[in-house]
């Protein structure tokens, strides 16, 4: 039986990902952008970043759904404080990054839609 990836792998990947992304972006002696060569590269990139910023307030509202049901269910423990003050201050943050979510997922379409019009001119690598 094929075991199930954990959500919290999924997440991993998902950071791994972007940092993967910055050093291949990275200017280094070699190149000036890296990996980047032409500015499609560029729009399917902040495409791809547009994506999961429009998927995070899911995924932090099912998180937050999680973490209410637990504590309702009476199953939860802290190490300190009370469990109800742990979880409504992570319910409030989360809540919080899901608005910063949205307003960088309008910002990455604004920077997807103004790159789509612009195309390459200099010399085409092979």
């Amino acid at each position: 039986m094929a075991a199930t990836r954990k959500p919290e792998g999924n997440a991993d990947t998902a950071a791994e990902a972007v940092r993967k992304f910055n050093h291949a972006t990275l200017s280094n002696a070699c190149s000036r952008s890296g990996s980047l060569h032409y500015p499609g590269q560029a729009y399917s990139s902040v495409a791809a970043f547009k994506r999961m910023a429009q998927n995070l307030p899911q995924s932090f509202e099912q998180t937050s759904g999680f973490l209410t049901r637990l504590h309702l269910d009476g199953t939860l423990t802290a190490d300190y404080g009370l469990v109800a003050d742990h979880v409504s201050k992570a319910k409030t943050a989360l809540a919080e990054a899901s608005r910063c979510a949205d307003m960088l997922a309008d910002a990455l379409n604004r920077a997807h839609s103004a790159l789509s019009p612009i195309g390459y001119s200099g010399e085409i690598e092979d």
